[in-house]
């Protein structure tokens, strides 16, 4: 499975809708550097745009749907800590603006008591 895009129902019909889709704040990177007298300098990342996440969850899949959302887990290739070593494509559902270089920052399993519906929990984010 090509990892290019991001599995919206945009993308392909018979690709899941999200449950629940929202965007995270922004945010800024921030680096300080201390100095023996007390004083401190402080840097704000370059550019006008900070990390960008978001978070979608899914529940109610069948297994064609999860198998969907699992291939395009594992051809990202998530480790157990930190994002994605591939990036793909991301279209926001609320804005319809296409980012690119978008990476998995985590992807949950989440239990369920009945066999048949399955759920997941996933975190997109772009560095800038």
């Amino acid at each position: 499975m090509a990892i290019a895009e991001f599995p919206l129902p945009s993308v392909s019909g018979s690709n899941p809708p999200p449950l629940i889709t929202y965007e995270l704040p922004e945010r800024f990177q921030v680096d300080s550097v201390q100095y023996d007298d007390g004083g401190r300098d402080v840097k704000l990342q370059n550019g006008g745009n900070g990390i960008k996440s978001w978070v979608l969850a899914y529940d109610g899949l069948t297994e064609a749907q999860v198998a969907i959302l699992d291939a395009h887990m594992l051809a990202a290739k998530l480790p157990d800590d930190g994002p994605s070593g591939n990036s793909f494509n991301f279209r926001d559902p609320k804005t319809t603006t296409l980012y690119t270089t978008v990476r998995y920052l985590s992807y949950e399993r989440v239990a369920h008591k009945k066999r048949w519906s399955n759920a997941r929990n996933i975190t997109l984010v772009k560095y800038p």
